[in-house]
């Protein structure tokens, strides 16, 4: 028997689109005569089962607190290892999962009963280490009928196809996580950093990236794409990425914006051919580093006092400004100074600032924001 290709079209449109499920749900129940379908992830965690994802047609959605038939719920009987292990893989009826006389199947049944709802039928699959996939059909209380063989035979060639769309849907679900993960972390570095294509067009940027061509510097994005006040400079820009994204160049270095509130921009191509991809990073020029002296304390072994004056200096402070700004006297800078050289390797304030500016701490951004 084949399934419907308009079904499964929608069917296979729910990973991308979750909305859909319910639609899809609904078709499945007048293809097998249901009044409920759910479809359900089950989990086994360090407190046993439980549902850790599910979703049903609109019926059943509508009127959940007084339709659902429990089977969102971790109390439902059917959710039990032993019984789980007797419906695995196949078709089944609530007479293959419950022993003769069960008293948790009366009781089902007759929460089932309080909701409009009789006869069952399910199938579950294993989805990965420790979960499961399954798909539940109930038909109406008053319908008076069972499920027919040709309606068990449309959910037994449909089933597979939920399992499979599922299986995309929790995979895509993992890979959009991952992505959002990956966006936080990269959104605590300092540095501005955007992939454009050849064109210039901007597919992905971090925090500090959009701080940049948010602050005026003559740089900003049109249209999506990279722009450039100066129209010299715009024509630069444009020229170079076209010839990273082509490989004519494996990178290139530039400055752009206003005189005053420059840009640093490195181009470069990814390791490995990635279609035009075009990675940008981009800085502030001349812009004094706001390093955290917690940060450089951990990393280099000073003292709060000591790790307060290196921050001091790396943000372009000299000594004497530093010391007023602490309202101490110049000689006790001079002193801490010294310490900090001994303890950093160092014996110029322009090689701690540059060791300074290569540390960790000056890769990442305090939890404010871009500085």
């Amino acid at each position: 028997m084949t399934v419907s290709d308009q079904l499964l079209l929608h069917l296979y449109a729910c990973p991308g689109e979750p909305g859909r499920w319910p639609g899809v749900l609904d078709r499945i129940c007048r293809e097998t005569g249901a009044r409920s379908a759910v479809v359900q992830r089950i989990e086994r965690g360090h407190a046993g089962l439980a549902v850790a994802w599910s979703t049903a047609d609109h019926g059943t959605l509508a009127g959940e607190a007084a339709a659902n038939p429990g089977l969102a719920d971790a109390g439902n009987p059917r959710i039990a290892m032993r019984r789980l292990a007797r419906g695995l893989d196949r078709v089944v009826r609530d007479e293959d999962l419950f022993d003769p006389g069960d008293a948790e199947q009366s009781r089902l049944q007759a929460q089932l009963a309080e909701r409009g709802l009789g006869r069952f039928m399910g199938k579950l699959c294993a989805a990965g280490e420790g979960a499961y996939l399954a798909l539940a059909l109930h038909r109406g209380l008053g319908d008076g009928g069972d499920f027919s063989a040709e309606q068990a035979a449309r959910f037994a060639a449909l089933a597979p196809h939920v399992r499979q769309a599922c299986e995309l849907h929790q995979a895509l679900g993992a890979q959009a996580e991952r992505q959002r993960r990956l966006q936080r972390h990269l959104d605590q570095l300092r540095a501005g950093i955007l992939m454009c294509d050849g064109d210039g067009r901007v597919q992905w940027s971090n925090r500090s990236a959009r701080a940049l061509l948010e602050a005026g510097h003559g740089v900003d994005q049109w249209g999506g794409r990279l722009r450039v006040a100066r129209r010299d400079d715009d024509g630069r820009l444009r020229a170079l990425i076209a010839e990273v994204a082509d490989g004519r160049r494996a990178g290139a270095f530039l400055t752009l914006g206003e005189p005053r509130q420059r840009l640093h921009v490195a181009l470069q191509s990814p390791p490995e051919r990635d279609g035009n991809a075009v990675l940008v990073v981009l800085t502030a020029a001349g812009a004094g580093a706001v390093l955290s002296p917690a940060a450089i304390a951990s990393l280099f072994g000073l003292s709060a006092a000591e790790a307060s004056l290196a921050a001091g200096l790396v943000a372009g402070q000299t000594l004497e400004q530093y010391a007023a700004r602490r309202g101490v006297g110049i000689g006790t800078v001079r002193g801490q100074v010294k310490q900090v050289f001994a303890k950093t390797g160092t014996a110029r304030q322009a090689e701690l600032v540059g060791l300074m500016l290569t540390s960790a701490a000056a890769q990442v951004l305090e939890r404010g924001g871009p500085a």
